[in-house]
């Protein structure tokens, strides 16, 4: 038997937390190597190209990305494959929203080019295990680049926007109110959250690094309009998530470095 496959996570991540939780409830857990993005020896993001969690990687090749469901990872663990999927081009797209990084790169960047990586393709649209042609879909994707961010952009928006939101509960230590929340969502406070968000030190900043100010005015709008809404929503992802004993008890015995 070979390697145990390698499921790469973060603790906060809603969809990390609710595999982690399928696979433990079915005994799955212990035919995994867990590891967390969060620790500094992983330097998954660098070393692994791991572009989003959870992250599935088998026999050293990423099969499976968010969007995905625990059941899905449950049939990839059991060798029966990734449940039926759509259409390679929008499964590759689902999985940049689902990025916080790439979606920022995108936006930032006002194009789905530079996220255009066959590892990301790979693992998007479970390539590897639906014999896909990796190189075929990523050729597809690069001829259709602007159609696509410009269909997609307003969906990246959304989602940036709920990830500006749960960092800024985060770095309030979960003390964030509705209305410091709308002030602080100014153009200029997301635009400097999109290019710290985007750049890994200066890697992956657009050569002129001066965001689009009608993008960064779409993004402050969305987040002032809809500050109750998407506080209350981080508020009771981050508390349930934060605030299982016995999920962090199960990643304490579980996760490798």
């Amino acid at each position: 038997m070979g390697e145990k496959p390698i499921l790469y996570i973060h603790p906060t991540c809603a969809t990390s937390y609710e595999v982690v939780r399928h696979l433990a409830s079915k005994g799955l857990l212990d035919g995994v190597k867990l590891v967390s993005t969060s620790q500094p020896g992983a330097s998954a993001v660098l070393r692994e190209a791991v572009w989003s969690v959870p992250w599935l990687v088998v026999e050293g090749v990423p099969v499976a990305t968010d969007p995905v469901s625990p059941k899905e990872v449950e049939s990839i663990l059991l060798g029966e494959g990734p449940l039926e999927r759509s259409d390679p081009v929008q499964e590759f797209m689902e999985a940049v929203l689902h990025s916080a990084y790439a979606a920022a790169v995108s936006y930032l960047h006002g194009s789905i080019e530079p996220v255009i990586d066959t590892a990301f393709v790979s693992a998007a649209t479970r390539a590897p295990l639906r014999g896909l042609d990796v190189e075929e879909i990523s050729r597809e994707i690069q001829s259709r680049a602007g159609e696509l961010y410009a269909e997609w952009e307003d969906k990246l928006m959304r989602a940036l926007g709920i990830s500006f939101v749960r960092e800024l509960w985060w770095a309030s230590r979960g003390e964030l109110s509705k209305e410091k929340l709308r002030e602080l969502a100014s153009p200029e406070n997301v635009g400097l959250w999109l290019i710290a968000k985007a750049s890994i030190g200066r890697n992956g900043l657009p050569d002129k690094p001066l965001p689009d100010q009608e993008r960064l005015e779409k993004l402050a709008g969305f987040v002032q309009r809809g500050a109750a809404g998407l506080l209350s929503r981080i508020k009771r992802e981050q508390e349930k998530i934060l605030g299982d004993e016995e999920y962090w008890r199960l990643l304490a015995e579980k996760l490798s470095g």
